[in-house]
């Protein structure tokens, strides 16, 4: 961003082990689980309910291993298509809500794009995904605050939730940036060429157990300075209202737990970033661990 905001108070002692309770509740991954394995890749992880549906309803090649499964198809585009397949008659029987006739990229270990499958299937696979996020900042009553969202009540995820700016998922064959500009046009109405110069401040690795299986994605973090009297507005119907929060005031709502969680992960990892959180606390040597890259 073109100013690095400067917030001269540390959160206290208590606000620190407050918020390191929450996210030792929140961020974990609990039950059994076993490593999904895709061509020989060990891509994804699933819970006992989704492992046994697999083994019901996977119509290519399947092997059983000691710790988990694996499912094997001619080549990437085979394997992306039967996935597909079977998620499909999973969502129509019920058993997969939330279907989106929206595409994410599986990648392999290093990155590179392997296929595509409707991404209301990654969690029940436990396939990583991934997402970008962005703390809109500006300085008012001489102090720096963050513009905050406010979801939707008719979301299907999280209604009424306290939200980034702008946070969404990247859709197949789009990179960060691209997805940076389209969701912030559409959630905020922020102008692309706000993003002339912005870089990737964090990756943050996002990992818990969620209802429908594994939540594991990588966090794509932008930080933006909205311009003087800028205010944002939402173009597609899924954020109710923006409003600036102060620290106190962002602080104070972690605390009655009305952020999502991945937004308080990356509101929290801001604190880090600009020295609001004591260093060697067990809650920043946490944020540290989630960095992926190097950032």
């Amino acid at each position: 961003m073109n100013t690095r905001p400067n917030f001269p108070q540390l959160l206290d002692i208590a606000d620190h082990d407050a918020l390191w309770q929450w996210i030792q509740r929140h961020y974990r991954v609990e039950g059994e689980w076993r490593t999904l394995w895709l061509n020989g890749l060990p891509l994804g992880r699933l819970n006992l309910q989704w492992y046994e549906q697999i083994v019901k309803d996977w119509q290519g090649g399947l092997e059983v291993r000691a710790d988990g499964l694996a499912l094997n198809a001619d080549n990437w585009l085979a394997m992306g298509d039967s996935l597909q397949y079977m998620a499909a008659k999973w969502s129509r029987s019920g058993l997969l809500k939330g279907w989106r006739n929206e595409c994410f990229d599986v990648f392999d270990t290093e990155g590179k794009p392997l296929f595509v499958l409707e991404r209301a299937a990654f969690r029940p696979l436990g396939l990583q995904s991934h997402a970008v996020h962005v703390n809109g900042l500006a300085c008012a009553d001489e102090q720096w605050q963050f513009w905050i969202g406010r979801r939707s009540p008719y979301k299907a995820v999280a209604p009424d939730k306290l939200d980034n700016l702008v946070g969404g998922g990247i859709a197949a064959g789009e990179s960060a940036l691209e997805a940076l500009v389209r969701e912030s046009q559409e959630e905020a109405g922020l102008p692309a060429d706000l993003f002339r110069h912005v870089e990737t401040v964090s990756r943050l690795h996002s990992v818990r157990s969620v209802p429908r299986g594994l939540h594991d994605e990588i966090l794509h973090v932008f930080d933006v300075v909205l311009p003087p009297g800028f205010e944002p507005e939402n173009q597609d119907g899924e954020v109710a209202s923006f409003a600036l929060f102060t620290v106190a005031d962002l602080t104070a709502a972690m605390h009655k737990d009305l952020l999502m969680d991945d937004s308080l992960l990356v509101t929290l990892d801001a604190f880090r970033r600009f020295s609001l959180l004591l260093p060697d606390h067990p809650l920043t040597q946490w944020l540290r661990s989630r960095q992926v890259g190097g950032q």
